[in-house]
């Protein structure tokens, strides 16, 4: 019976070892730099070595057409380089067989939100997004796994504790063994940061896809709000060419009876130029955004969208969350205070693992130190968290203010250009006030898209400044 007793004994000693072994290579970065054993083939190859390895010394080998094919052994040099003359590798026609942009297909209508779920669900950043995700529960596994080894190592060196030294097996010492798997990791503040990290990178997976997703949706916001705009304006251009020409039209028919003379003409002629130069301008503008646009979401770059949103519709739907709402709403979200409160509690755990230290000894001190610069960064996140969201909240204040303000600048224009008109039509306004305030029109007419276009983008932006945020942190 005691034999059996102490072959037991002898079995867990053995298990513990090997518990600890594992434990500690868990913090050992592997990198295979060098694989032995191995050669290289090339199929096809004009030149074929089956027997002993091409050893070359101070000199170089060059290849013309062919490959070089070893088998069995490989090839080494001796101070010398392998060199090659001209180009290397040579690839005429297609360099990848088989790959193919997306296929061009009939108009699509597009929301919007339609656009926000196609990025979410389908293309590259969807699918990195994913990984990510992935990532982040093998990352909480892992933690999982650490705790688990930890406990049973712990275990075990305890049994081996409780059993006498004169039972033991010759060479199994409990107090060495434990003092190598400290030495490896396993302790208890080890196992309680561990436990903390692994339920962090539980708990935030989630939100640190979310993040991720939040991101890519901002993205697509504001690649279609550019499309918007650029749409915008190129309407804007068109309107504003169609006015000049009509003032040119108008203005040569009074040149022609003696109304107006050679120099309203020209300014005249000069206006619709200027008009067809926006023109131009604007639709190489919309062409580039459409085209960024169909790349982003993984379209062929000439695919013919309609966008069926506008920059009106988005803004006069929006609701404003109250700035202390807000704030309150982003010190619970955001997962980067998240991240700073975890710090807080690692600290915690490793000052009070020195705490037999004198108070006054370096070791207390530098972990004294690190726990309240931890805590100092915590307090620092949580008021620049309120400083970003009170921030986003006066710009989204006077984002809207500033639309209001261009829709009445584009009302003092219009009607501007309207009394022009009347008073050019009598004689008693030149040609060339007539073009002014068309001119004023055009760019109030700019400005209200572009500053309608700045008002959705900070919306937008308020909003995912309140949830978890658009950045994701490591785990």
């Amino acid at each position: 019976m005691k034999k059996k007793y102490i072959c037991m004994v002898l079995a867990a000693s053995l298990v513990v070892g090997s518990a600890t072994f594992a434990f500690a290579t868990t913090n050992t970065e592997t990198k295979a730099a060098v694989t032995t054993g191995t050669s290289v083939t090339a199929t096809g190859a004009a030149v074929s070595n089956t027997q002993a390895a091409d050893t070359v010394t101070n000199g170089a080998v060059t290849t013309s057409s062919g490959s070089i094919t070893t088998t069995g052994s490989g090839v080494s040099t001796t101070d010398g380089a392998v060199t090659t003359t001209d180009a290397a590798v040579n690839a005429s026609g297609t360099a990848l067989e088989g790959v193919v942009p997306p296929e061009k297909t009939d108009t699509k209508k597009l929301s919007l939100e339609e656009a926000i779920k196609i990025m979410k669900t389908t293309g590259t950043s969807a699918e990195t997004a994913e990984l990510h995700k992935k990532s982040d529960i093998a990352v909480g596994n892992g933690y999982s796994e650490t705790v688990s080894k930890i406990k049973k190592t712990q275990d075990k060196l305890d049994f081996l504790d409780s059993i006498p030294s004169s039972m033991l097996p010759a060479g199994v010492d409990p107090v060495e063994m434990a003092y190598e798997a400290q030495v490896a990791g396993v302790s208890s503040n080890n196992k309680k940061i561990m436990q903390l990290r692994r339920d962090f990178a539980r708990n935030n997976t989630e939100n640190n896809y979310q993040a991720e997703l939040n991101q890519i949706e901002a993205d697509t916001i504001s690649i279609y709000y550019k499309v918007l705009l650029a749409q915008d304006n190129l309407n804007i251009a068109k309107e504003n060419l169609a006015t000049q020409q009509q003032t040119l039209k108008n203005v040569q028919a009074k040149k022609d009876v003696g109304l107006l003379s050679k120099k309203d003409v020209l300014q005249s002629q000069s206006a619709v130029a200027d008009a067809e130069s926006a023109v131009r301008s604007a639709d190489t503008q919309l062409k580039y955004a459409k085209m960024s646009f169909n790349y982003l979401l993984g379209y062929n770059v000439q695919q013919d969208v309609v966008f069926t949103d506008t920059l009106n519709t988005v803004t006069s739907a929006a609701a404003i969350t109250p700035a202390d709402t807000a704030v309150q709403n982003a010190l619970n979200n955001r997962i980067e205070l998240k991240g700073a409160n975890l710090a807080v509690k690692v600290y915690e755990v490793l000052l009070a693992d020195v705490k037999a230290y004198p108070k006054n000894s370096s070791t207390y001190l530098n972990a004294e130190i690190n726990l309240a610069e931890a805590q100092k960064t915590a307090k620092d996140a949580t008021s620049k968290i309120e400083i970003d969201i009170r921030n986003k909240y006066d710009l989204v204040q006077d984002k809207k203010a500033a639309v209001e303000a261009a829709k009445e600048l584009l009302t003092y224009a219009t009607e501007g250009e309207r009394l022009m008109q009347l008073t050019n039509e009598e004689g008693l306004s030149t040609v060339e006030e007539l073009l002014a305030t068309q001119v004023s029109v055009y760019k109030a007419k700019l400005n209200l898209a572009n500053a309608n276009s700045e008002y959705a983008l900070a919306l937008k932006s308020y909003e995912f400044a309140q949830g978890v945020g658009t950045t994701r942190i490591p785990l």
